[in-house]
């Protein structure tokens, strides 16, 4: 028997035998509660495996078709390839067959079987009546070339036929991807003595392991497959399109529920917001609606636009949910209770405000138009090849043609080759931009200092931006020669301080007056108002005399010319060659000084290391 990864579902109205026409093919009763067997519908749904006479091997879900069981219903229509709408002869089309195969088709199911059943309770006429009126319903449908095939679940008429008619469509159905990241939404969880946990589903996509560490999210609580179960049989691997069952070791069943979902521990995270594509049947409305994607339910505030003529909406969720581009949903309004729209997500985890440009790269069909838009939408922060591969549930390693198609035509730069960080190049550039703005603003506002700080310019710009990206930018415009870094400083290039039109002429007049004072200078205010002048504006103009090498800074309020330091160093030095050492005292005495400036002085030479402090003396030291 060969195992086929595709699984086939039934839907239609409730009491139209979808339960007996499993039971019928694959003698597995789906009404597996009691409730169930009492009230004669399905209630939960129901899983087994069909046997094709090709010798293939099927997963099969049945679901119930009440209208008080829709979510139900919802959960188990989301992982099916194939569905078996089916209708009975004796009733034909009903209200649910019509909801259910609206669903099928916004789930974007494709191939299907019209099965006609209960042909045992209907003469010929009425059976070619119900022929014809389910054609008339499924030709405006994606059923309207499906093969319509008439059985009887009780008498078995039919049913091979059926089974050779499934058979023949599968030919022409698609696998799902094995080398994409493995995610299991779980519809069922319950506990089995000796094992403990166990969670079922079918399996979206890749595939799983034994031992493998996953991750039940949107709860983050991490485990490790212990055992695994396909179509009842233990297995080492599960893979997409399979009916899976997970024995998860670490956690309780208390821990997980149906709609959460399985994925590699770190892979794929929760998000409260999508971007999405919407296929509206109605109006919605302004009021809170249900949205049913993958096994989950939750309700969610829809904000739908038009983008390039297509329908969008920005969905703010209730409750946090695993999605990734492409997925499929539906959207259903509460009172009354009514399908209204279909969607496919885009990006699953938009981090800024809803952008039609961004939305436009992600409609497109090529999968590096997609990319840019998610990398456009990460804005400066930029994002990592692994979020990327989150955002589009793929391998990092699948993603790298589309990225280096990106790169080559310089559309997306990678900043970061460590972590593998990205960010679009039209982002890149108004940064660099605002950093040449930046720094000219400073020469400006402040003439005088040699430039900026990295991290006064770092923090100068909007938002967090990235060390690395910073660098890069910063990198990119020295290259360049529109910016040069000397010391701590940045500045454009060719930029010279000045003291600017203002103060032109003030440095010289401070330097002279300085050097007049000898050792007992005037304090910055004093200098300031001997000038007429503000003192932010007298330490701007000493500041730069600092910086050109003309003054020393001896303290915040005491600075001296550079010859007049000269002068005191050699007069310590000649003391204490004379002396051996020197003493505060000796300080007042050589530089003709009181204490207040003699111990300034003493400390100064300290910290620059031409003296060294032994007790209350001062020897010579390493300093210049």
């Amino acid at each position: 028997m060969t195992m086929k990864r595709i699984v086939i579902g039934t839907a239609g109205h409730v009491d139209h035998g979808k339960t007996s026409l499993i039971k019928a093919m694959t003698g597995v009763d789906c009404d597996r509660l009691k409730e169930e067997k009492q009230r004669g519908l399905t209630i939960e749904l129901g899983f087994t495996f069909l046997d094709l006479p090709s010798g293939t091997r099927v997963g099969v879900v049945d679901v119930p078709g009440h209208v008080k069981f829709i979510r139900h219903m919802l959960s188990g229509a989301s992982g099916i390839d194939l569905v078996l709408l089916v209708v009975a002869a004796d009733e034909g089309v009903m209200p649910q067959t019509v909801e259910h195969i609206q669903i099928c088709g916004l789930l974007g199911i494709e191939r299907g079987i019209v099965v006609l059943t209960k042909t045992d309770m209907v003469d010929d006429d009425l059976l070619q009546l119900a022929k014809s009126d389910i054609q008339d319903f499924v030709s405006k449908t994606f059923l309207r070339d499906a093969p319509i095939v008439p059985v009887s679940s009780v008498t078995g008429e039919g049913l091979d036929e059926l089974r050779r008619t499934i058979d023949g469509q599968l030919s022409d159905l698609s696998e799902r991807k094995l080398d994409r990241i493995p995610v299991l939404p779980v519809d069922r969880v319950f506990t089995i003595k000796g094992f403990g946990t166990v969670v079922t589903g079918t399996m979206k996509q890749g595939f799983f392991q034994e031992e493998q560490e996953v991750e039940v999210q949107p709860a983050g609580l991490k485990a490790r497959v212990r055992n695994i179960q396909v179509y009842g049989e233990d297995v080492d691997k599960a893979f997409a399109g399979t009916r899976t069952a997970i024995n998860l070791q670490g956690l309780a069943t208390d821990d997980i529920a149906r709609g959460q979902w399985v994925v590699p521990a770190g892979s794929i995270g929760p998000t409260l917001v999508l971007d999405a594509r919407i296929d509206l049947l109605d109006d919605p409305g302004k009021a809170m609606v249900k949205v049913h994607i993958g096994t989950a339910e939750v309700m969610a505030e829809m904000n739908v636009r038009v983008a390039d003529g297509v329908t969008v909406a920005r969905m703010r969720l209730k409750e946090p949910v695993v999605a990734c581009f492409g997925d499929r949903f539906i959207i259903r309004t509460v009172s009354p209770a009514r399908t209204v729209a279909g969607g496919t997500v885009l990006n699953p985890s938009p981090a800024r405000r809803f952008s039609e440009d961004i939305v436009q790269d992600l409609l497109d069909p090529a999968r590096a138009r997609q990319l840019r838009g998610v990398i456009k939408d990460a804005g400066l922060r930029g994002i990592s090849k692994g979020a990327l591969a989150a955002a589009f549930a793929e391998s990092a390693a699948s993603l790298d043609k589309a990225l280096g198609e990106l790169m080559t035509t310089g559309q997306v730069v990678r900043f970061d080759p460590n972590n593998d960080l990205y960010v679009f190049d039209e982002y890149l550039k108004s940064l660099v931009g605002l950093m040449v703005q930046r720094v000219s603003g400073h020469h400006e506002a402040n003439p005088s200092s040699p430039g900026i700080s990295r991290e006064h310019l770092r923090s100068s710009l909007k938002g967090s931006i990235d060390q690395k990206l910073f660098h890069k930018a910063l990198t990119e415009l020295i290259r360049k020669g529109v910016i040069e870094e000397e010391g701590p400083s940045i500045r454009m290039k060719g930029f010279a301080p000045s003291l600017g039109n203002a103060l032109e002429g003030v440095g010289e007049k401070v330097y002279l007056k300085l050097l007049k004072s000898g050792l007992e200078p005037p304090k910055v205010q004093e200098i300031a108002e001997h000038l007429r002048m503000g003192t932010r504006q007298m330490e701007e103009v000493l500041g730069f005399l600092t910086r050109q090498g003309r003054l020393t800074k001896i303290s915040d309020d005491l600075y001296l010319p550079v010859e007049t330091v000269s002068d005191l160093k050699e007069k310590v030095r000649n003391f204490i060659i004379e002396h051996q050492s020197l003493t505060p005292g000796d300080m007042k005495i050589i530089g003709g000084v009181s204490r207040k400036f003699a111990i300034p002085y003493l400390e100064y030479l300290d910290r620059t290391h031409f003296t060294v402090r032994v007790g209350d003396a001062r020897r010579l030291g390493s300093g210049k």
